[in-house]
């Protein structure tokens, strides 16, 4: 019975954290839903055979405590577990500004398995890292020391929190920021639209228009501006008004439906935003001069 209550305790938590970890990569990282899906399903067993034999060394640890003819198991440690989920999101969001932003949802849960499972080997090399040893017997301090340990304790503990939250908000918003100058700086005065597109493909929302005069109660379908959408396979999507549908579209043809509904020979304005779990966006503009080549690339601001 303890056997059973143990694999559905796993089983409950395995899906727990791997239904965190879905809702992370969609909403904080904002990977496509179908890798997080096939994510979460290759996490939750991991997960829940990892918590399993958790679980049941700390049980069969119990159980030896009775006996003291037995060997007691080293337990596991809570201490362990929060140190190299810290220290996992670290590595990830370092992998993530060196690489892309998409990288946080991938590597974080596999960075958190290794650490947590190698720290017993990387703790034999350095014995101060065991955290599972345990500790010796201190001599009692006054008590105006002890008053004074546990005030910087709570103090380190607040600090600490208020970083964590912190990050939750600074984090999304410097990988956004992160990703639109990477994207602004491969973008050089001279270059032509298709140029530009080849170029400056990683976006959230693309916006682009035009200074081509047009009537406000005119068709909607006769406005010089369109929405367009890249996406990984290489196409990019619009919406036609005319077939009040989404329609895929090749490089070549954005580039031919960008010069139909923008005219040439009119200064081009070409968006890009970036989004996050925050209400603060994140944007910077391509102006084309008449010529059709980019004359201006402004500074990359945030704004909600």
């Amino acid at each position: 019975m303890k056997k059973f209550s143990s694999i559905l305790k796993s089983v409950a938590l395995g899906l727990l954290l791997a239904t965190l970890a879905f809702m992370f990569l969609v909403r904080v990282v904002t990977i496509d839903e179908d890798l997080a899906g096939a994510t979460f399903f290759v996490l939750w067993p991991i997960l829940s055979f990892g918590l399993w034999r958790v679980i049941r060394r700390r049980e069969v640890s119990s159980e030896a405590a009775t006996a003291p003819s037995k060997p007691k198991l080293r337990s596991a440690s809570g201490k362990r577990l929060l140190i190299t989920a810290l220290l996992a999101i670290v590595l990830a969001v370092i992998l993530a500004f060196i690489i892309n932003a998409d990288v946080v949802g991938i590597a974080l849960i596999p960075f958190w398995i290794a650490l947590y499972y190698g720290w017993p080997m990387l703790s034999r090399r350095l014995p101060f890292l065991d955290f599972d040893k345990a500790p010796a017997p201190a001599p009692k301090r006054p008590l105006w020391l002890r008053i004074l340990r546990g005030t910087l304790a709570s103090v380190g503990a607040v600090l600490l929190a208020f970083v964590c939250m912190s990050s939750l908000v600074i984090v999304p918003i410097s990988l956004c920021e992160h990703r639109a100058q990477k994207v602004a700086k491969s973008i050089h005065i001279g270059m032509t639209v298709q140029e530009v597109l080849d170029t400056a493909k990683d976006c959230d929302v693309f916006h682009a228009g035009s200074d081509f005069p047009y009537d406000e109660k005119a068709d909607g379908d006769n406005i010089p501006t369109i929405f367009l959408s890249w996406r990984r396979d290489g196409t990019y999507r619009t919406y036609d008004l005319a077939a009040h549908q989404d329609i895929s579209l090749t490089e070549s043809e954005a580039v031919v439906r960008l010069h139909a509904k923008l005219h040439d020979g009119y200064k081009w304005h070409f968006s890009y935003t970036y989004t996050n779990v925050t209400p603060m966006h994140v944007s910077f503009s391509v102006i084309f001069g008449p010529d059709g080549r980019v004359a201006e690339v402004t500074p990359v601001h945030g704004w909600d």
